[in-house]
C-alpha cells in the first residue's frame, strides 16, 4: 500500500483532493468563529491581543476536528510542501501592499468619513505582544489555509485559475465588512491568489499576509494618538472638493498599474489539479461569506448605527 506521503504511481487511484465546498464551508467557518469567539472575549472584558488568540485556538481545534478530511487533502497537495521564495514574497509583498493603500485612499478620498470606520489594531504592555503574534502571524495564517489553501484550491479544480483567483479574492475583500478596507484588501487578496498560483506555495501567501498585517498593527499601536495634528489636516485635505476628484483619480490610476504589473508577472504554474474536478464553485457557504460581510458593511452605515441605538433604547 502506498504511504499517504509518498507519489502515487499512475495506476494508483488519486485519494479525493480539496472540493470547492470544503473551501467554502471553511472561510464561512472561520470567519463564524473568529468574529463570535472575539467578540465574546471581548465582551467579557478580554484584551483585543488575548481575544484574537483565543479565537485562533478556537478555529484551530475546528480544522482539526469538523474539516480534518480537507486538511488531510491540504496536507498531501503540492502548495502546503513546497517551501516559500523570501526574496518573491518580500517583491510580491510592496507591490501588494501599494496598490492595496492606493485602493483605500481612492475610497477615502471620495467618502472621507468611511476613513472613521476602517479598524484601528492598537494595544499596548504584554498585550501588544499578543497582538502582534494573533493579529500579525497566527490569523494570517488561518485565513491563508482557509482561503488560498482550501478554498482557492477548490475553485481551481471545479473552475480553473481565473474564476479562482476572482471569486476567493473577492469573497476574502468582502468578508471584512468596512467598505474602506475592502477596497483595499481585494486586491491585496488578488495578489495573494496569484503569488500562490504563480509560486506553486502556499506559505508565500501566508508570509506576504503575515507582514501586512503585522506592519498594519505596528504602525497602529505606535502612532495611535501621537498625530492627531497631522489626521485633522489630512483629513480637512481630503473633504476638499477640488482636490478629491484629482487624488482619487491618481490613485486609482497608480492602484491599477501596480495590480497590472502583479497580475502579468505573477502568472499561474502549471498545475494538474487545475479543472481536474469540474463542477459548481458555488454553494450555500460561499454565498454565506459574501452575506456575512455584507451585513457587516451594513452595519457601519450612520442610519444602521442609529437604529441599532435606537433598538438598545427602546430594550432597556
Amino acid at each position: 500500500m502506498t504511504a499517504p506521503d509518498q507519489p502515487l504511481s499512475p495506476s494508483t487511484p488519486q485519494a479525493p483532493g480539496i472540493r470547492a465546498v470544503d473551501g467554502n464551508r471553511a472561510a464561512l467557518v472561520l470567519l463564524l468563529a473568529q468574529n463570535v469567539l472575539s467578540a465574546v472575549a471581548i465582551g467579557a472584558g478580554v484584551p483585543l491581543g488575548t481575544a484574537l488568540l483565543l479565537s485562533f485556538l478556537g478555529n484551530a481545534v475546528l480544522a482539526l476536528t469538523v474539516f480534518r478530511r480537507p486538511m488531510r487533502a491540504l496536507l498531501r497537495d503540492s502548495r502546503w510542501r513546497t517551501p516559500p521564495s523570501w526574496g518573491l514574497s518580500l517583491a510580491a509583498f510592496v507591490l501588494a501592499f501599494l496598490a492595496s493603500r492606493a485602493f483605500v485612499l481612492v475610497y477615502v478620498t471620495l467618502f472621507p468619513g468611511a476613513a472613521d470606520a476602517i479598524p484601528q489594531f492598537a494595544s499596548r504592555g504584554a498585550d501588544l505582544w499578543m497582538l502582534l503574534l494573533a493579529a500579525g502571524l497566527l490569523i494570517p495564517f488561518a485565513e491563508e489555509v482557509a482561503f488560498r489553501g482550501l478554498m482557492l484550491r477548490g475553485h481551481e479544480r471545479a473552475a480553473g485559475f481565473t474564476v479562482a483567483a476572482v471569486t476567493t479574492s473577492l469573497a476574502f475583500g468582502v468578508a471584512h465588512g468596512v467598505p474602506a478596507s475592502v477596497a483595499g484588501i481585494i486586491p491585496l487578496a488578488y495578489a495573494l491568489a496569484r503569488l500562490t498560483q504563480h509560486s506553486g506555495s502556499l506559505w508565500n501567501a501566508v508570509i506576504v499576509h503575515a507582514l501586512n498585517n503585522t506592519l498594519a498593527v505596528a504602525l497602529g499601536s505606535v502612532l495611535a494618538g501621537r498625530l492627531p495634528d497631522n489626521t485633522e489636516q489630512a483629513s480637512e485635505v481630503l473633504k476638499n472638493p477640488a482636490l478629491a476628484v484629482p487624488v482619487a483619480v491618481g490613485a486609482a490610476l497608480f492602484g491599477l498599474a501596480v495590480l497590472t504589473v502583479l497580475h502579468l508577472w505573477l502568472t499561474p504554474k502549471a498545475d494538474p489539479q487545475e479543472r481536474q474536478a469540474r463542477g459548481p464553485w458555488l454553494s450555500a457557504a460561499y454565498v454565506g461569506v459574501v452575506l456575512f460581510g455584507l451585513v457587516a458593511a451594513a452595519t457601519t452605515l450612520p442610519a444602521v448605527q442609529q437604529a441599532l441605538t435606537d433598538l438598545r433604547g427602546v430594550m432597556r
